[in-house]
C-alpha cells in the first residue's frame, strides 16, 4: 500500500472512530452525572420493600443504556490508539484507553457488587458506599470527555 493509500484508510478509521468516541464518552458523562447527582442519591428515599422492585427495574433498564456505550468506549479508546499509532497525540489516546480499562475495572469489582447486594433489598450503608465510590466513575467519564474531545479537535486540526 502506497504512502497515500495508508493515509486514506487512517483517516477513514479516524472520521467514524473519533465521533463515535466523542459521542459514546458524552453519552456516559452525562449518564453518570444524573446517576451520581439524581438517581443513587434518591435510593435512601426509597425503603422497605418497595426498594428491592425499584432497584431491579432500574437495574435492568440501566444495563441496556450503559451496556452498549460502554462496549462502544472500549472499541473506541482501543482503535483511537491505531488512529494516533505515533506521534504526539498517541499519548494522549493511551490515557484515553487506561481510563477506559479503569472504568471497567471500579464498573466490574466495586459498583456491580455493591447492586448485587442491594438487589437482596435496601441496605443505606451500601446504597451511601455506591454513591461514595462512584464519584470516581464520574469524574473518570469526564476525564474520558475531555479527552475525546482533545483528540477530534487534535485530529481535525492535522488534516488542515
Amino acid at each position: 500500500m502506497s504512502g497515500s493509500d495508508e493515509r486514506i484508510s487512517g483517516e477513514s478509521r479516524s472520521i467514524v472512530v473519533l465521533p463515535a468516541a466523542l459521542v459514546s464518552s458524552a453519552a456516559m458523562a452525562g449518564v453518570i452525572a444524573a446517576v451520581q447527582l439524581i438517581i443513587y442519591p434518591s435510593f435512601l428515599d426509597i425503603p422497605g420493600d418497595p426498594f428491592a422492585v425499584y432497584h431491579q427495574w432500574y437495574s435492568q433498564r440501566i444495563t441496556w443504556i450503559v451496556g452498549p456505550l460502554m462496549v462502544v468506549e472500549l472499541g473506541t479508546a482501543l482503535l483511537s490508539l491505531v488512529v494516533f499509532p505515533a506521534g504526539r497525540w498517541r499519548w494522549l489516546g493511551g490515557i484515553g484507553f487506561g481510563i477506559v480499562i479503569a472504568l471497567w475495572a471500579v464498573t466490574g469489582l466495586v459498583q456491580v457488587p455493591q447492586h448485587s447486594q442491594l438487589a437482596g433489598g435496601y441496605d443505606a450503608e451500601v446504597i451511601e458506599a455506591l454513591v461514595r465510590g462512584n464519584w470516581i466513575r464520574f469524574w473518570l467519564w469526564q476525564g474520558k470527555l475531555a479527552i475525546s474531545i482533545v483528540l477530534l479537535v487534535a485530529w481535525i486540526k492535522s488534516r488542515r
